[in-house]
């Protein structure tokens, strides 16, 4: 990475704590965060399937060992620059616990749109969209299913429980990211039980402070 680059990821790195505290209503926290520069080339990638490639767990492991001990943390990212030459995953891929991450969730996101960050209303919520993928796992683990939890990318045709005074106004979801290029809305009511629900459905939908609770019984 340049420098600008890297100055601007490890910027919009260091406000997801706190976005995922104010869109959880203090339900869930990523504390502490802990940023480490690595200076060496990463040097492999794994397939993901269809020929698209991504850096796996496996890949970086010993750079997670370095710096981190097993069950020391909940969640890794892995924020990478790319040079466009190989098809990708996707522009974060995730996984939920993996040995190789030390028994952490697992992102591995590019930087490649950094410059772009200082247009954006929430240049967090990309990373905070990867940490959820990780936090969706967990809930799985614990039994929560989709009637309860919708999943992160089953979004179309739904709206807010909340009234229309706030985001998205009551629109549906899709219908305001369409005008504020933002999902700032669904990953807030995904956090907090917030989320309508549609036909066969019954609320709340997302993760009420009950679920936030079962989780910390389970982690400790």
């Amino acid at each position: 990475m340049s420098t600008a680059e890297l100055h601007a990821t490890t910027g919009v790195l260091a406000s997801v704590p706190a976005a995922v505290s104010r869109w959880s209503e203090g339900n869930a926290a990523i504390e502490p965060l802990d940023i480490h520069v690595v200076d060496g080339p990463l040097d492999r990638l794994s397939e993901a399937g269809s020929g698209r490639f991504w850096p796996a767990p496996r890949d970086v492991g010993e750079e997670i060992r370095r710096h981190a001990r097993r069950g020391e943390y909940d969640s890794v990212f892995v924020v990478w620059p790319t040079d466009g030459t190989l098809p990708l995953c996707g522009w974060g891929c995730s996984i939920g616990r993996s040995n190789d991450a030390r028994g952490a969730g697992y992102s591995a996101i590019i930087s490649d749109h950094w410059a772009g960050y200082a247009t954006r209303d929430y240049p967090e919520e990309g990373f905070v969209h990867e940490w959820l993928h990780q936090v969706e796992s967990a809930f799985r683990e614990l039994g929560v299913g989709e009637d309860r939890l919708p999943g992160l990318h089953d979004v179309e045709g739904r709206t807010s429980a909340r009234g229309s005074d706030v985001a998205p106004f009551g629109r549906a979801y899709v219908e305001h990211h369409a005008g504020t290029d933002t999902w700032q809305p669904w990953y807030r009511d995904l956090m907090t039980g917030a989320v309508a629900p549609r036909d066969g459905e019954r609320a709340p939908l997302g993760l009420t402070p009950e679920l936030w609770d079962r989780w910390r019984a389970v982690a400790g």
